[in-house]
């Protein structure tokens, strides 16, 4: 066999990565991680400008001298007095240090048996000697020269404090901060072209990428230096040069939708005489035109799946085939303005109800699903719900969609007769392509694992062919049904179920199976055979590599996936999410 055979039955697709930089991620994206005004001091953009310069500076100890340097440091180290001396010298430091840094958070400890031993410990007449300055906070004249001298000392500390903020703010925070942190650790590189570089050297050769761009401006989280066009023109300059590697794809924010710059729209089409929809000049026709393969949409920055600027692009999307990779997961990008300024009410559902009470004659009264107001990182969970893509999907759903928005464009738009509510649209979304990244997220598929008296939790494993059979009992007992699932039932089985009852919907498992314990479920959930057609092997890189090197990532998970499994995850699989009738299709 040929190397380029053996190459291409090795390369594989991954439908999930990002290769944007620190020019397209807003100035604060601490805003609501960080309390205010201190997230105005962690600016993104300051942090990346000190990262380069970091990196810069490092790039100095492979010079001639530095290398010199640490040869003579090793050579000096191999004496044994030498060595002994420096142990000694940190050993006394170390115990200097710790001495006066707990004395100073000693009235922080009043708790027991910790505050009397300390107590009798550092009034005893042995100890007091050392205790010669009159207030505690003093003894930080002697910490911080400490501090700066012994790097072990700052690592020791520094992993002390790693470890109380895991106690003090709990996982899920703590996962938010080292997203962020790993997200400045990427886009601080330059070119997009040098980040896809550090993604490609880790795949087999022939392997394809799907590229997703990042729009924003909108989330309110300050400024961005360069222009959402200035990022696609760059994304199509590289897809031009690796045109059978990268799949780029472009970015709906309703916002950007509804934009025009000097007359020229974002996004413009109508009806033809056939009842197709047609792209008219506009950015989005452009982007096709240069090898777009498909659309990406992030809700949690403040607006669901079927928003009115949407529902156009969403039904050229479904005529042509052409595949959609929406967020459904609770991540660090989410909208960090205020929720109130976005829509009113902000805390109930536009199109899903809920039963509040009964009246005196047992008659259900239905009001809208209510969603109280928490903030903003809690809040997104409402815009990225997996069940508002059944107000996409389903009809009868899609209907209430253009009852809310009470436009006589999209009446016209989809074929709607407001005086005959019972007759089907002319063009509805039922077969719209649709990825629901990251599987819910690793958080909901803990939940699925740990739920053992849920009955609902458990349709997945004993109905294996209708899961929560979304489609039939939601035409049954709407409002109970929905009231149920979008509270308390787990994103893992919500998305597997819409794959049973759904054509065309798909997920990736990017980000979410990062944990090896997750492998299991994953190869479980695959012996599925309708789910094992739907699933797309995908990584979220960079933003994954906090845990994982892109090539651990993928070799794990075919070797414990074995040659079946993967191959229709990694190369079956996103081909046919990627193939439609757009000149970017695969």
């Amino acid at each position: 066999m040929s190397n380029k055979q053996s190459n291409t039955e090795n390369s594989f697709i991954n439908a999930h990565t990002h290769i944007f930089h620190a020019k397209d991620t807003p100035a604060h994206l601490a805003k609501k991680i960080v309390v205010w005004p201190f997230y105005y001091f962690i600016n993104t953009h300051w942090f990346v400008s000190l990262a380069q310069k970091l990196r810069a500076n490092k790039s100095k100890e492979y010079s001639y001298r530095s290398r010199n340097k640490a040869w003579q440091k090793y050579l000096t180290s191999r004496y044994s007095l030498y060595g002994f001396i420096k142990r000694c010298v940190l050993f006394i430091a170390n115990i200097v240090f710790f001495f006066y840094l707990v004395y100073i958070l000693q009235p922080m400890m009043a708790f027991w048996p910790l505050e009397g031993w300390l107590k009798q410990f550092y009034e005893s007449e042995a100890i007091d000697q050392f205790l010669f300055l009159d207030r505690r906070f003093e003894y930080l004249v002697i910490l911080l020269p400490l501090f700066l001298l012994f790097v072990n000392l700052r690592r020791s500390l520094f992993k002390l404090l790693v470890t109380y903020i895991k106690t003090k703010f709990g996982k899920e925070n703590i996962e938010f901060y080292i997203r962020y942190k790993n997200l400045l650790s990427f886009a601080r590189y330059e070119k997009s072209a040098n980040i896809f570089s550090k993604l490609k050297s880790q795949y087999p050769p022939g392997s394809k990428f799907v590229t997703l761009p990042m729009d924003m401006e909108f989330m309110k989280a300050g400024a961005i230096k360069r222009s959402y066009r200035d990022q696609m023109k760059e994304l199509l300059t590289l897809k031009n040069n690796n045109k059978e590697i990268i799949y780029p794809f472009l970015f709906a924010h309703p916002k950007r939708l509804k934009e025009e710059i000097n007359g020229y729209p974002y996004f413009a089409g109508a009806l033809d005489q056939d009842g197709n929809y047609q792209l008219q000049e506009c950015d989005v026709k452009y982007y096709f035109e240069k090898g777009c393969a498909g659309v990406k949409i992030y809700p949690a920055m403040g607006y669901y799946p079927f928003d009115e600027a949407l529902l156009p692009l969403w039904l050229y999307c479904s005529q042509n085939g052409i595949p959609i990779t929406t967020h459904c997961s609770v991540g660090p990008i989410f909208y960090r303005g205020n929720l109130k300024d976005l829509r009113q009410p902000i805390d109930q559902h536009p199109v899903f109800n809920q039963i509040i009470e009964k009246d005196e004659n047992d008659n259900e009264i239905i009001k809208d699903l209510r969603l109280p107001l928490h903030k903003n990182s809690v809040f997104q969970r409402n815009f990225t719900h997996p069940l508002n893509y059944l107000c996409l999907l389903d009809e009868n759903f899609l209907k209430d969609v253009l009852d809310y928005y009470n436009n006589v464009d999209l009446d016209d738009l989809f074929g709607y007769d407001r005086k005959d509510k019972a007759k089907k649209l002319d063009r509805n979304l039922s077969n719209l392509k649709i990825n629901l990244a990251h599987y819910g997220g690793a958080e909901n598929w803990e939940e699925f694992l740990s739920k053992d008296r849920y009955n609902e939790a458990n349709y997945i494993i004993n109905r294996p062919t209708e899961g929560l059979r979304l489609h039939k009992r939601l035409n049954n007992d709407k409002p109970t049904i929905l009231y149920n699932a979008w509270h308390f039932i787990d994103w893992f089985s919500i998305i597997s179920s819409m794959i049973l009852n759904y054509e065309n919907v798909y997920t990736d498992i990017s980000y979410t199976t990062h944990d090896l314990k997750y492998l299991n479920l994953l190869s479980e959930i695959l012996d599925n055979e309708k789910i094992s057609k739907r699933v797309l092997y995908g990584t979220d890189f960079y933003v994954v590599s906090n845990h994982k090197t892109e090539k651990q990532y993928w070799i794990d998970m075919q070797n414990s996936l074995g040659y079946k499994k993967w191959n229709k995850i990694a190369n079956i699989n996103p081909t046919e999410f990627l193939t439609s009738n757009s000149k970017g299709s695969i």
